[in-house]
């Protein structure tokens, strides 16, 4: 058995992990038809919307699922709603996909 590989193959595989859950995560978040804009910091964090949606209903879905994977531990305000000028409604994501 070859033990000099075994190291590598672990760190790819992690890689590969990591890849396939940060897609996932994104993908989990976000309505198919949403966008992701960067809105600058939040929290102290680098910040990005999802949507638009047009009322806070629509939007709680996507800032719920959010939460569920983990948005919370970047700040009180991830995985929240906010009402952008406009009037459109956006999901606060600490993830960009």
């Amino acid at each position: 058995m070859n033990t000099t590989g075994t190291p590598l193959r672990r760190a790819a595989a992690a890689a590969l992990l990591a890849g396939s859950i940060a897609t996932g995560l994104g993908l989990a978040a976000a309505p198919a038809s949403a966008a992701v804009t960067p809105i600058g910091t939040v929290d102290g964090h680098r910040a990005f919307g999802i949507g638009p949606h047009s009322s806070a209903g629509q939007c709680a879905p996507t800032a719920n699922r959010l939460t569920s994977f983990g948005a919370k531990r970047f700040g009180p305000r991830f995985g929240t709603c906010y009402r952008a000028g406009n009037g459109q409604w956006w999901a606060i994501s600490p993830w960009s996909a």
